[in-house]
């Protein structure tokens, strides 16, 4: 009775991860964390295999200042197949974008953020480390940057 519980058991896990795993590697829109500065969702859609439209939103309600929430969108362009190692497709990207800062002061700046990205070949997580330098326009003129590390699931289309 016990075996076959366990058997039960085991199908419905394999049934139920079957689409998971057959899954295309690469859905056009991917939604997930962004763990760095700033800390908060991100949001990716592919234009083409090369190039691609990314935001970060995020929110700090522990800042000195009072609460801020920062609204990042870049437009990226990438490199496949520049960086192959072991058959695996790590991607370097560079784009341009800007930085919205919602708060006490509201900053704008202008970044550009660069890094890697690798999508697995059998699940639909995408990965990716980036740095973002960028120029502060408003409240004054200065230097910024952040940076974190982006875990999507890669939605598949139609």
């Amino acid at each position: 009775m016990r075996m076959n519980r366990a058997l039960v058991l085991a199908l419905v896990v394999a049934a139920l991860a079957a689409p998971v795993l057959a899954a295309p590697a690469r859905g056009p829109v991917g939604l997930g964390v962004y763990l760095g500065s700033p800390t908060g969702l991100t949001v990716g859609v592919d234009l083409t295999r090369s190039s691609w439209i990314d935001g970060v939103l995020a929110w700090d309600f522990a800042n000195p200042n009072g609460a801020r929430l920062s609204i990042r969108a870049d437009y990226v362009l990438a490199f496949p197949g520049t960086l192959v190692i072991e058959g695996e497709d790590i991607v370097p990207f560079v784009g341009a974008g800007a930085l919205v800062t919602i708060g006490d002061p509201l900053s704008v700046a202008l970044m550009m953020p660069f890094g890697l990205d690798y999508t697995f070949r059998k699940a639909p997580v995408e990965l990716y480390l980036e740095l973002a330098l960028g120029m502060a326009l408003v409240p004054a003129t200065d230097f910024v940057g952040g940076g974190g590390l982006g875990v999507r699931y890669r939605f598949a289309g139609k």
